[in-house]
């Protein structure tokens, strides 16, 4: 199984949900290109974050997998199905739609861009500086996770913020191709906008075999709140027997 990140997360981030699907398969998480310990690179779109995927999976030898994308890098596990469905096995999306999202993240990012580094000796000390642009305490721990020092003790970003920056449409874009021919489940939190009842539709016609699963409580970072519901239900899915053609699953989903 290849679990994928979001926007700003890393293999890291993925951790707790790796630990957890470790019990019952082979799991890998990666890295996404600008992101966590990956190459740096100018441009990101779907496609070529797509094409990523499918090198690692051909450095690791592996004809194909389960995969599981939260956010961006859900679009980035629907992107590969649907342009490599021989390399998917089975698809698992978490809080993301095919459609296109407004740049929510855009002054976060600049914000981040904009802290003088040069001026920080302890991690809290960043933390208080975003506390202004972005004052969601959980959203600037999971940001700050991108903060690290290097061996003289100077703080620097390890993602690529700038390409990030600049990527953003492209990030934020609509994804298209053939559809997926296999099986999918889409899990969302019952508090995120994320996935909307309107989108069901177009995920039908992207991904005719999709189920649906609602976590009321649970916000974006759904493998995050609510990791161990999460984890259960993705070990349940990708091990169940395939579904007749004829079979679907009616929103609202369970919660």
């Amino acid at each position: 199984m290849i679990l994928v990140h979001g926007l700003l997360g890393s293999c890291a981030t993925m951790g707790t949900l790796a630990k957890g699907l470790a019990r019952k398969f082979e799991v890998l998480a990666v890295d996404l290109r600008n992101h966590g310990s990956s190459f740096h690179a100018a441009t990101m779109t779907y496609r070529e974050m797509a094409w990523d995927l499918v090198r690692f999976m051909d450095e690791k030898k592996l004809v194909s997998a389960c995969v599981t994308g939260h956010s961006m890098g859900g679009k980035c596990a629907m992107q590969l199905a649907m342009d490599f469905p021989d390399r998917v096995n089975r698809l698992a999306v978490l809080d993301m739609a095919p459609r296109a999202y407004e740049p929510l993240w855009k002054p976060y990012i600049r914000a981040m861009l904009d802290l003088d580094l040069s001026q920080i000796t302890r991690r809290d000390q960043a933390d208080q500086h975003l506390a202004s642009a972005i004052p969601d305490r959980d959203l600037r721990t999971f940001f700050l996770q991108n903060l690290r020092t290097s061996g003289n003790n100077d703080f620097f970003w390890r993602s690529n913020l700038a390409a990030i920056l600049a990527s953003q449409d492209d990030i934020c874009a609509r994804i298209s191709g053939s559809p997926y021919p296999g099986e999918s489940l889409f899990i969302r939190g019952g508090k995120s906008d994320f996935i909307q009842d309107a989108d069901w539709d177009e995920i039908k016609d992207l991904f005719p075999k999709a189920g649906l699963k609602t976590i009321a409580r649970a916000g974006h970072l759904v493998h995050m709140e609510y990791k161990d519901l999460v984890t259960q239900l993705l070990a349940a899915f990708f091990q169940e027997k395939p579904r007749s053609p004829n079979s679907g699953h009616a929103l609202p989903g369970t919660t």
